[in-house]
């Protein structure tokens, strides 16, 4: 293999890389509003803009910009900026760029474009036009009325048997004798909706408006429709089902909760409206009223949790298109749902994101065939199926398969996962589930009429979008194996929240899991939005006494609903939002909220030791000695204080910066006195979480962390080269082992494949992370291993994927020097078992990428850094440590700053350019 092969990640063009000659000029590209291309209305009043530039020379950086903004693409053609134009600005900035022109209005559009000078202050051209537009602002902007369909009443034993009502319908008939212009619909529903215009589905998204606390929010959904309607006739339709609001809710069914379903309300309903305009200049507005009219059809039951049957007989052809016969349709109810602000939706909604076919099909029981679609994710199938009228087929999903092949669902608990399709009997029929989606890797299809092939299912793959920001490739197949594993699994539970799993009867969007996981999720994907959206539901679930819960959205709880380790998201998450993107809105948005929690526990404190309480989860899954809960929080409450000092000075609040830098020095004090002997080992708590945790907090006296970290390191040994922490130590083990000068060690643990290990899960066949290392082995199955239980395994959880941090920040060495990655760190930790390495990370700033090979006793090196930013780049002793960049010798090297040599490292200053480091 040679060194070329590394250059794979540099010179893959992607859908990304602008390969166009300029002279030398840097070019402006992937302009985004709020973290979005082209968004519809948004109701953001100062939304922020974003840029990244590109240049075929070395060293380019922006020296100045200009922003125009205009009402017409016309206007912004001919430099007519109405909105706004911010002149040449000399700054650098590119990214989190507030709008500041004139004050936007509900239904206003926005055109916009950027142009640039380089460092030689010469500009560039005016960037392809970007758009976005503001929804409806004001509540005195909307219309209609909502309106809901009455199904039934739930007069069944709920913890006997299953209540699951039928979707609604609802249609309305509208008249233009005008030329159209321009039209939008504005929706939403106390429910999940699809909405139809003319027979045809209204966008691409799915489970809108999504899950919030609908007593504070209601999201709703902007779509662009004019070229959906036609002269003379129209009709709009939707389709609306319990969803989050009314249906089946986490593991409340298993817990035998008071209530199980409609935690929000009863019947979803409906709410929305279609503005018309007219080239003549008049407006109509078509709103949901109780003109409209409701019915059922053939969806008789739909639930996110249980699943969905459809019986295609009960089919309503054309309900959706003019000319259908409604007469024996009713009149919708007027509803009244939670008291929720209205709110535009603010990142993507849930998507089809990938089609993919089985790989194989089995028939472990006479008539009963099992569908195997290669990897664990989450979605649903398309069935393509022919057969007789009221033949009826039964899908059951599950993620694994019993040794005799038939499918294993008892990590499913009260989740029915379940499917039905009933045959009208006329010819080919294909259905694809609406308002349900399931956790799988096989399909379990039953009462067919004959052998199916592998044409009958069609996995559809589908998610929150989050684009991949991320590649990774290393000689080591089985790190590769894992790489694909924790995308997998990071995709199927980015589902409208960052869900523990999408399998079982839970899918709650645990604070824990996320606040460990959410450095990882942002290298692998753009997680900006997404984020942002989960955070509003964490600040709509704090407690009224400070605590943020141990899920959000919230919509139930034990007797103790916080734990230390997972309400610490609350601070945790916004303070990564701000490190990976420079984000300081979204820490200006959590403020208040983090300072009450902050309260919270000073209040809860003893001396500035934090007590434990709450659920006290400590380190979940722990396969060792297992740390105090007193420990966990009394850590955990001095890390937020010092995060909370760093976001309190990025928002420019210096005197609650000095109180928290102040609060943390005590804490670190107390916690000292408390925990920490004098030669460094951990009183009462010797366990590697407790090392890890406090060296990666900074909780240890700066001349006793390297007695911490050899004591960890040689735990670690003692215990064959295995970890024996959980959740919340395994991630930060691997850092601590890293920061202090263990890289090899935390190689060894990061390649192995014994219990319990990445590699273990994968040698026994994992698709996905696993919840539990051993969830399945080949010689005991499902049932083998300490504390394992088949009902509490979740073959798709990503918080053991929290390892990506250590392989983006340590193996790759990609690592931000402040935040934002304007100041980029380069600095791999090289290890000759490991032998090479690379990948690349698309930053706010554009795509960095860094890659390392030892090969005929010579280290290569090749790095991408992007335009608008320069990198330190460490390179490690090495043989002679004879350096050479780009087949020069580094003295000759005119395109960098030698800033300190040693013997370790090599510290070089490089601006953006490609670069090619040999040492021997």
């Amino acid at each position: 293999m040679k060194a070329q092969w590394l250059l794979i990640v540099i010179l893959i063009s992607g859908i990304y890389t602008v390969n166009a000659r300029n002279n030398g000029k840097i070019v402006p590209g992937y302009l985004r509003c709020e973290y979005k291309v082209d968004p519809l209305g948004i109701d953001v009043t100062s939304p922020r803009l974003s840029w990244e530039l590109h240049s075929d020379q070395k060293n380019q950086y922006q020296s100045a910009y200009q922003v125009m903004v205009a009402s017409s693409v016309e206007k912004l053609n001919n430099d007519e900026a109405d909105l706004w134009d911010t002149g040449k600005v000399q700054s650098a900035l590119t990214n989190q760029l507030p709008y500041s022109g004139r004050e936007l209005l509900s239904r206003q559009e926005c055109y916009w474009k950027v142009r640039v000078w380089n460092a030689d202050d010469e500009v560039s051209a005016w960037s392809e036009a970007a758009y976005w537009s503001m929804g409806l602002i004001r509540y005195a902007d909307w219309k209609g009325t909502w309106i809901t369909h009455r199904a039934g009443v739930n007069n069944k034993d709920k913890y006997k048997e299953l209540y699951l009502p039928p979707a609604r319908y609802f249609r309305k008939s509208f008249s233009l004798d005008k030329k159209v212009k321009q039209a939008k619909a504005y929706f939403t529903s106390a429910g999940v909706f699809e909405l139809r215009l003319n027979g045809e589905k209204v966008g691409k998204d799915h489970f809108t408006p999504g899950w919030t606390d609908y007593d504070k929010r209601i999201y709703y959904v902007t779509y662009d429709v004019t070229g959906q309607l036609v002269d003379g006739e129209n009709v709009v339709g939707a389709i609306a089902a319990d969803g989050w609001y009314a249906g089946y809710l986490g593991f409340a069914l298993f817990i035998r909760s008071e209530r199980v379903r409609e935690f929000y309300g009863v019947d979803p309903a409906v709410f929305g409206q279609i503005e018309v305009e007219y080239e003549d200049g008049t407006k109509e507005i078509i709103a949901t009223d109780q003109t409209w009219q409701s019915n059922q059809g053939p969806v008789r039951e739909a639930d996110i949790l249980m699943g969905e049957s459809y019986d295609a007989r009960m089919e309503m052809p054309g309900w959706d298109r003019p000319g259908y016969d409604a007469k024996d349709w009713s009149k919708p109810r007027p509803s009244f749902p939670p008291d929720g602000k209205l709110e535009a939706y603010p990142t993507e909604p849930v998507r089809h994101i990938e089609e993919i076919r089985p790989v194989k099909i089995t028939e472990p029981k006479a008539g009963v065939y099992i569908f195997d679609l290669g990897k664990n994710f989450a979605g649903v199938v398309r069935l393509k199926v022919e057969g007789e009228s009221g033949q009826k087929i039964t899908l059951r999903y599950g993620e694994m398969l019993h040794d005799d092949g038939t499918l294993m669902t008892e990590n499913l608990r009260k989740a029915r996962a379940t499917d039905y399709y009933t045959l009208k009997g006329d010819g080919v029929e294909e259905w694809t589930p609406k308002f349900t989606y399931h956790g799988f890797q096989y399909v379990e299809v039953s009462g067919l009429s004959a052998k199916p092939d592998k044409g009958m299912i069609t996995g559809i793959v589908m998610n929150s979008p989050t684009p991949q920001a991320s590649t990774f490739r290393a000689a080591n197949n089985m790190s590769n194996t894992l790489y694909k594993n924790i995308l997998t699994t990071q995709f199927a539970n980015f589902f409208e929240v960052p869900t523990d799993c999408p399998q079982r009867d839970e899918r709650l969007g645990w604070t824990g899991d996320a606040q460990i996981y959410v450095r990882s999720a942002a290298y692998n994907a753009d997680v900006a939005s997404f984020f942002t959206k989960w955070l509003a539901d964490l600040d709509d679930a704090q407690r009224t006494y400070g605590a943020y819960p141990n899920y959000a959205p919230f919509p139930y709880s034990r007797a103790d609903q916080f734990s230390p380790g997972w309400m610490d998201a609350g601070i945790i998450v916004p303070h990564t939002l701000y490190k990976m993107y420079g984000d300081t809105r979204v820490i200006e948005r959590m403020y208040a909220g983090m300072k009450k929690f902050m309260t919270f526990q000073l209040e809860a404190s003893k001396d500035y030791i934090r007590p434990p309480g709450g659920m006290n989860y400590g380190d979940w899954l722990a396969v060792g000695q297992q740390v105090s809960d007193g420990f966990i929080a009394a850590a955990y409450f001095g890390y937020d204080a010092r995060l909370m000092s760093e976001m309190a000075k990025a928002i420019g609040n210096e005197e609650d910066a000095d109180y928290y830098a102040q609060l943390f020095e005590h804490i670190k004090k107390a916690f000292i006195k408390k925990y920490i002997t004098e030669d460094g080992i951990i009183r009462d708590d010797d366990t590697e979480t407790a090392y890890a945790l406090a060296l990666c907090f900074d909780l240890y006296p700066g001349h006793l962390a390297a007695k911490g970290a050899a004591r960890l390191a040689s735990m670690i040994r003692a215990n064959g080269n295995v970890f024996s922490t959980g959740f919340l130590g395994t991630k930060h083990l691997m850092l601590a082992l890293s920061a202090n000068g263990y890289s090899d060690l935390a190689y060894d643990l990061f390649m192995q494949t014994k219990y319990p290990s990445w590699g273990y899960s994968i040698e026994n066949g994992s698709t996905s992370i696993w919840e539990r290392w051993n969830s399945y082995t080949r010689e005991q199955g499902f049932g083998g291993g300490a504390g394992n239980n088949a009902k509490m395994n979740s073959f798709s959880h990503y918080a053991y994927g929290a390892v990506a941090e250590w392989m983006f920040r340590y193996g790759l060495g990609i690592d931000t020097e402040g935040v934002g990655f304007r100041d980029i760190i380069i600095r791999p930790q090289i290890n000759s078992r490991m032998k090479a390495m690379q990948g690349s990370y698309r930053s706010i700033n554009g795509k960095i990428s860094s890659g390392w090979e030892i090969k005929d006793n010579k280290l290569h090196m090749e790095i991408g850094i992007p335009v608008n930013t320069k990198a330190k780049v460490y390179i490690p002793a090495f043989g002679k440590n004879n350096i050479r960049v780009n087949g020069r010798s580094l003295h000759k090297a005119d395109d960098l700053t030698i800033l300190s040599r040693d013997s370790d490292h090599t510290v070089l200053e490089v601006g953006s350019g490609t670069y090619v480091f040999t040492c021997e």
